[in-house]
């Protein structure tokens, strides 16, 4: 029995693999059978490792949520970098465009009456100090006027461009020395305030610019400012950013006058940058009486005769000129 016992231990013993330690299998016969493959045993602590299929399952949805966050990323940078810059061009694109109130006639009696209780003020300043004048007679262009009306007192005028200087009035001697009355129209808010404050007590006011056209209008009004508003030259809208814009209403003159209840005007003095003739062209000569009419023209010799081929048509003949004013006068007053 030892000498079994012990054989069968040196036979264990040169079966073991010299690298692993374990036992090898003998030999296969033709006589033995196939072995059969041992199933592991789940434990509670051990975990199955996901299968490639599962992977695969989840690997689009990570894909799609790592490319979300990233465009919803990008989209936000975008946003915040580009949308107040687009506002701002579009603002700067609105105020660069007129709005033309074609369907409004400048007869209207709505449009009358928003003039009257929105626009028209009376030419004073109480809250500052008044400006005085430091004229001791009238301009000579006015002088030459008031002689063709043979000094009239108590007159009434129009004079568009008021204090363009911040300083002169070609109507200021006439209210305050003759008691004439009327409208002083001004598109420069900075000269209108300045229109106010030389207190102009038998005047109303009225900060619009005068329409080119028989109908209103709101336009974009550039004036120089000493500060710099705006330093963004790209892509922008107004080619020079020296110049603060604002917008302002313009009216025809015929609804202006309707607005003061008057048609009888003794003295027009006419400034409008430019569109003089065209101002000129809405009125209804027929419904309005103008004794004298000053233009003021800056414009080649073309376009003032351009201007008094117009007056002569609607009666008006021309008389003298003053530096860059015209002097018109209808053919029935004499002289």
């Amino acid at each position: 029995m030892y000498k079994f016992i012990m054989k069968f231990a040196t036979y264990f013993t040169k079966s073991k693999n010299p690298n692993t330690g374990q036992c090898q299998n003998p030999p296969s016969t033709q006589n033995s059978t196939p072995e059969i493959p041992i199933t592991p045993v789940k434990t509670p602590n051990m975990t199955v490792p996901p299968t490639p299929s599962i992977i695969r399952k989840i690997l689009p949805l990570a894909a799609f949520s790592v490319a979300f966050a990233i465009v919803m990323t990008a989209l936000i940078l975008y946003m915040d970098n580009t949308v107040p810059a687009m506002r701002h061009y579009q603002f700067r694109v609105n105020m660069s465009q007129d709005y033309e109130l074609l369907s409004v006639a400048q007869d209207n009696p709505l449009l009358i009456t928003y003039i009257r209780e929105v626009h028209l003020r009376p030419a004073i300043e109480p809250h500052h100090k008044p400006l005085e004048s430091l004229a001791a007679g009238p301009p000579e262009d006015t002088a030459y006027v008031l002689k063709l009306l043979n000094n009239k007192r108590d007159g009434v005028f129009v004079e568009s461009g008021a204090y363009n200087d911040g300083k002169t009035s070609k109507t200021e001697w006439l209210e305050k020395k003759l008691g004439w009355k009327g409208l002083l129209i001004q598109s420069d808010t900075r000269h209108y305030f300045s229109l106010r404050r030389h207190n102009r007590v038998r005047s109303q006011a009225v900060h619009a610019c005068l329409s080119s056209m028989p109908y209103p209008k709101e336009i974009t009004f550039h004036q120089e400012n000493e500060v710099k508003i705006n330093s963004i030259q790209a892509n922008s809208v107004i080619e020079d950013p020296d110049w603060f814009t604002t917008r302002i209403k313009c009216f025809p003159l015929f609804s202006l006058l309707l607005a003061m209840n008057v048609t009888n005007i003794d003295y027009l003095s006419l400034e409008s940058a430019g569109t003089e003739l065209q101002v000129l062209e809405t009125i209804p000569f027929e419904r309005v009486k103008i004794e004298v009419i000053g233009v003021h023209l800056t414009a080649s010799d073309a376009e003032r005769d351009t201007i008094k081929k117009f007056l002569a048509t609607k009666k008006y003949t021309f008389m003298q000129s003053f530096n860059s004013t015209y002097i018109f006068m209808m053919n029935r007053v004499k002289i």
